[in-house]
């Protein structure tokens, strides 16, 4: 007998975000996505040398990828709170808001942790995101480099990069919480055809909205954590590893 693309993916069972070799492949492919966007942001965004713009990006990976490990244990949590929910559901509805509402309160914290440096008397220049020259603000001396750039405000950027992205998930857990049967009912009205197919379903919240969704927001993201350029600058980049 033929057998359908959609049979093949017919299990009985519910959805499952984790375990499995097949639900890491899907993440694989999750991964593998996000990795092409952000190839298009560096061909179509403004201009950056290679290493500025791999530090950047690999800013949002990692706030990414820890969002998405604390998304894939919201999405078990809810489940066990909430009878009759759907683990695939609850992750669907935590990655629609974090990349969406969730990046208007990214750019908001973001602004706000300036403030915050400035009240606490840090050196702002160190926060000054995407800028990681070391021509222009480091001797021979300070810190290593890392292809013409100085990785010193890298760190300190990250980590108020993920305290950004903490209290971001906070709002949005908060906002799902308020509205947990809004959100449940919705979920279930978009997502609940899929229900007699669970890998198929699997693939939908774990590659086909992810792509749409992550690609939005890796997209948006980009706007305000790369620095503005100038040509100057940009050729700083480039040959800041070079000894004079």
């Amino acid at each position: 007998h033929t057998i359908s693309c959609l049979g093949q993916l017919a299990i009985m069972g519910e959805c499952k975000l984790l375990g499995g070799a097949f639900a890491i492949a899907v993440q694989l492919v999750l991964f593998v996505t996000t990795l092409a966007v952000m190839y298009g942001r560096k061909r179509c965004g403004p201009e950056r040398s290679w290493p500025v713009f791999l530090l950047d990006s690999s800013k949002q990976y990692m706030g990414a990828g820890y969002i998405h490990l604390l998304n894939l244990a919201l999405a078990e949590k809810l489940k066990s709170m909430y009878s009759n929910s759907d683990p695939c559901n609850w992750y669907a509805v935590n990655l629609a808001l974090d990349c969406t509402l969730g990046v208007f309160f990214t750019w908001q914290f973001l602004g706000l942790s300036h403030v915050i440096l400035k009240m606490l008397k840090f050196k702002l220049s160190d926060f000054e995101v995407g800028r990681y020259d070391r021509s222009e603000r480091y001797s021979q001396e300070d810190g290593q480099k890392a292809g013409g750039v100085a990785v010193a405000p890298y760190f300190k950027q990250l980590m108020v990069w993920f305290c950004v992205v903490t209290a971001m998930k906070l709002c949005m857990l908060a906002i799902m919480m308020g509205l947990e049967g809004d959100w449940q009912a919705l979920s279930s009205f978009l997502l609940d055809w899929l229900n007699p197919y669970p890998k198929a379903k699997l693939v939908a919240v774990m590659c086909v909205v992810p792509a749409i969704f992550n690609g939005l927001q890796f997209w948006l993201q980009d706007m305000f954590l790369a620095a503005k350029t100038t040509s100057s600058q940009l050729s700083a980049q480039r040959g800041g590893g070079r000894s004079t």
